[in-house]
């Protein structure tokens, strides 16, 4: 209706409204509206049948497609060949596989064979799987600006389309992208970098399992990088051959032609130093340019590796050793790195340098020369004696500062306990006395590091001194001034080389106690090795064959002959006075020790031929007294793992914790260190959220309980119940273990009683039976 004709307000009026029932004009707008109305509601209409046929024929797709793999799982079931496997899926694997092959090869890495009939996670990156499996840790790389003009080493990336992936490999300055099924090679640049996502994946290149001397830890870390060294071999042996000239100049220039006053031969020669001064300085340029390239490449492959040996060692080299030292034996590769990296080039340097000037010697003045080199070879025994002094303390320094580190991360980490015993003073003293012995050790080093400077100040000119008191005594008359000028500047170099060669020594002596602390994480193989077969998807039966086990080879038995049986979906419990071997049992039946003698079984494959890490993905396991790491409350639950907030939610749901996170003002993200700010029951809920999460065949709990209320413990047992999953269940606490399928009694380290929990608590005077009256009393 046009504007101004209704007139909110007016008179009302019979005539009025006569007048509007006659005219014609409105009565053609209210048509046209309710047409108009009528063809809105048409389209609706046509709207929502078309929205429900096209869900009605994805219905139908998806039944279709249901069928198809029932079909396809009937035919495998029956022995259909291995074709029978939708082959998008096997292509799209092995591509994959031959990507990741491609940039491990690149990388100095073996990439075994993709394991047929494993466990997988349709969450998990294909890369990271295929990386999971050969042992290979990654690392997520962004690509950002002109990515494609820096090395970062052989990468993982994806095309930008379809996110196929691609071998990024590095070649005459830029990177390639390979395609190792077609061959297809296609340089990187700025007309093509947005084909591909910014992101990559690295992978990082382990230490071998066997034990690892200091040579095979310096050929496994300049592996790869035989262009580089190439770089400053050629730098090197360059700039010490134009350093020869000069004492050949010297001795030429002011022995033959300023005493002749012969200008042009002089002005030639200054010319060619000049020049050759020029050359050498680009060598030494380049020489530098390389190394700090060799160093970042050493940096980014060793250290990884010394850790993730440390990560793949077994628990009982971590029972022996304090964490604060561990840590400090870790990160001292580093420093050893850069120590060795600085001086090996300049040992290289020198020692040419004094080959070369030796030789020199040796043309001029044989007897001469001898005489140099029997100083030379004094002086060197000083130095060396010195050295070797230096690392008698210098072999204390370290242990004392491992020491102490551990010392103040176990101070800090138990900070509260301390406060509540009032032993901040006490905890104090004790670091007061570390921190001074070590105080006291480094002012020993630093003396020695002084007596050296000092003996490395004098011994040139006084070995100057010897030369020229050999030339005026017996040595007089038997060479020019040109070869004297000559003679005496190779002396003066050859010093100068053996200087730096003795302190470059005094160097590596002083890195070998830091080898000394790392050696211990080198020496240690692996809990797995390369020879370990995969375990296949587990089915939850798990069984342990007469477990015998002690701590020490001269101790006495924690496990004597323990044998038992969970099936698919139990639950099982073990109960029993302290020190009767429960958790030990449980560490064997996880892998965390080795039986003396006995085994342990997972769907009929010994725990010992297997990879145990690959075993423990699928159990989820909750130890005594285990603290949560540092962070949120979702990085906690998911760890790693690329679960969604609504499935850590979920996780939290079955441990009962959900409650208590809404009531957080951040929820999820409400940060926690350790075990400080949530309680002890809080603490074990999330520490059983953690483990469920996956939702594991296999549940192993060791007083995972303890701290919760009854209502609680229900909600944790009947949620774990809905998992269907087979449960091992250590508790002290014997209301937790009445639900159990069956009830294990041990006592001195032996099985004594077995059963479902209302048959044992029938027998009159049983095992079971005494404990739950004791509890009751």
């Amino acid at each position: 209706m046009p504007p101004g004709s209704v007139a909110y307000g007016a008179e009302y009026s019979a005539q009025a409204a006569g007048d509007l029932l006659i005219d014609g004009a409105l009565w053609q707008r209210m048509v046209n509206q309710q047409y108009r109305l009528g063809t809105a509601v048409d389209r609706w209409i046509e709207t929502m049948e078309r929205a429900h046929a096209d869900r009605t024929a994805a219905g139908i797709r998806a039944g279709e497609a249901v069928r198809t793999r029932a079909d396809q799982a009937l035919i495998a079931s029956i022995g259909g060949p291995r074709r029978d496997r939708r082959p998008s899926e096997e292509s799209t694997d092995d591509a994959v596989h031959a990507v990741c092959r491609a940039v491990a090869e690149a990388a100095g890495i073996t990439l075994p064979d993709p394991p047929r009939g494993h466990a997988t996670d349709d969450r998990t990156d294909p890369v990271e799987r295929i990386a999971a499996h050969a042992r290979i840790r990654t690392r997520a790389v962004r690509l950002e600006g002109q990515w494609w003009r820096e090395d970062a080493g052989p990468l993982v990336g994806y095309r930008a389309k379809s996110g196929a992936p691609v071998a990024l490999l590095w070649r005459r300055g830029r990177y390639e992208a390979v395609n190792p099924a077609s061959g297809l090679r296609i340089r990187v640049g700025g007309g093509n970098a947005e084909e591909f996502e910014p992101r990559g994946v690295m992978f990082y290149r382990p230490l071998p399992d066997r034990p690892m001397t200091v040579w095979r830890l310096m050929r496994f870390s300049v592996r790869g990088a035989a262009g580089d060294v190439r770089n400053l071999l050629i730098g090197g042996l360059v700039t010490v051959a134009l350093g020869a000239l000069v004492p050949l100049a010297t001795g030429q220039v002011l022995g033959g032609f300023v005493p002749r006053a012969e200008k042009s031969p002089i002005v030639q020669i200054s010319l060619a130093l000049i020049v050759a001064g020029v050359v050498a300085a680009a060598f030494m340029l380049l020489q530098n340019l390389t190394l700090l390239r060799l160093e970042g490449r050493l940096e980014s492959t060793l250290q990884p590796a010394v850790w993730d040996r440390l990560l793949r060692l077994p628990t009982t080299f971590f029972a022996q050793r304090s964490t604060g030292e561990l840590a400090s034996a870790a990160l001292g590769i580093s420093t050893m790195r850069r120590v060795m990296s600085g001086i090996a080039p300049t040992i290289l340097q020198a020692g040419t340098v004094g080959v070369m000037n030796l030789a020199l010697l040796l043309y001029y003045s044989a007897s001469l020369a001898l005489a140099v080199v029997a100083v030379l070879l004094v002086v060197s025994g000083v130095f060396l004696g010195m050295g070797l002094w230096q690392v008698r303390w210098q072999r204390r320094l370290v242990e004392s500062e491992n020491k102490l580190n551990n010392q103040a991360f176990q101070t800090l980490r138990g900070l509260p306990k301390l406060r509540v015993a009032a032993a901040e003073n006490f905890a104090y003293a004790a670091w007061a006395r570390g921190f001074a012995h070590s105080r006291d050790l480094h002012q020993r080093t630093g003396r020695i590091k002084n007596l050296t400077q000092v003996l490395d100040s004098v011994y040139l000119p006084l070995v100057s001194l010897a030369v020229f008191m050999l030339l005026a005594g017996p040595a007089r008359g038997s060479m020019s001034a040109g070869a004297f000028l000559t003679f005496n500047t190779s002396v003066t170099m050859l010093l100068t080389s053996l200087t730096q060669l003795t302190n470059s020594l005094v160097s590596v002596v002083a890195v070998l106690p830091m080898f000394e602390q790392v050696k211990p994480i080198l020496d240690e193989p692996p809990e797995v090795r390369g020879g370990s077969a995969q375990p296949g998807r587990l089915s939850g039966d798990l069984r342990a064959r007469d477990l015998t086990f002690r701590y020490g080879d001269d101790g006495p038995l924690v496990l004597d002959n323990v044998s038992l049986e969970i099936r698919p979906g139990e639950f099982v419990a073990v109960v029993g006075p302290s020190g009767c071997g429960k958790s030990t049992l449980l560490r064997l039946l996880i892998g965390f020790e080795r039986p003396v003698s006995g085994s342990v079984l997972y769907d009929g494959q010994d725990l010992a031929a297997l990879d145990q890490a690959a075993v423990r993905r699928q159990c989820g396991v909750v130890l005594q007294n285990a603290q949560p790491l540092g962070g949120t409350i979702l990085d906690c639950i998911r760890g790693a793992e690329p679960y969604t907030p609504e499935e850590a939610m979920e996780a939290a749901e079955l441990a009962g914790l959900a409650e208590d996170i809404r009531q957080m003002p951040m929820g999820l993200q409400t940060m926690i260190s350790g075990s400080g700010a949530i309680s002890g029951g809080q603490r074990q809920r999330l520490m059983i959220a953690q483990a469920l999460i996956r939702r594991p065949r296999i549940l192993f709990f060791d007083e995972a309980t303890s701290a919760l209320d009854n209502e609680t413990q229900r909600i944790v047992i009947e949620s774990t119940r809905r998992l269907n999953a087979s449960r091992l269940v250590i508790a002290h606490r014997l209301s937790t273990v009445m639900d159990a399928d069956r009830v294990l009694v041990m006592e001195d380290g032996r099985i004594v009683e077995q059963g479902a929990p209302a048959e044992l608590m029938a027998i009159p005077g049983g095992k079971l039976h005494e404990l739950v009256r004791r509890q009751t009393l």
